[in-house]
């Protein structure tokens, strides 16, 4: 295979396939932001995501569960706050050594008693993230046993 076919594949990857940068768009809308999220929107490059996802969980359980989770995720850092169910956790990307915050804000106005937790996974350099965004925000979201059917 020539080295413009494998630029190709490459690129083909990239743009359509699993490599292709993170935007909210890679979710149902149902899980889209809405009015309570107070996470800062993320910019135009396909390199952020944020999401507003409603759960059964009461907030106070909720924010243990999602440290619990970001620990098996092995983040380099979680700062938890209680008061304002928030936590803030920093992944370091192996090989080229980025940093990527993933935030967390929790509000008590969900269904029945439970939540609505905000997210937000985005890259703090580069244009795009070849999709590690989207990967990492599924893997918390699998980690909780919080799914789809339509992801």
């Amino acid at each position: 295979m020539g080295l413009l076919a494998l630029a190709a594949i490459i690129l083909a990857l990239m743009i359509f396939g699993p490599l292709r940068g993170t935007t909210n768009s890679d979710f149902p809308d149902a899980w889209q932001p809405d009015d309570t999220n107070t996470i800062p929107p993320c910019p135009s490059s396909p390199n952020c995501v944020r999401l507003s996802i409603p759960v059964q969980t009461p907030a106070d359980e909720f924010i243990l569960e999602a440290r619990q989770a970001l620990e098996r995720m092995n983040a380099e850092s979680i700062q938890r706050d209680p008061e304002s169910l928030s936590i803030e956790a920093i992944f370091k990307i192996p090989i080229f050594g980025f940093r990527d915050n993933f935030d967390i804000r929790i509000s008590n106005s969900g269904p029945d008693g439970g939540s609505i937790i905000h997210i937000a996974s985005r890259s703090n350099e580069g244009y795009s993230d070849l999709g590690v965004n989207r990967r990492r925000v599924l893997g918390f979201l699998q980690e909780l046993s919080i799914t789809n059917p339509n992801l």
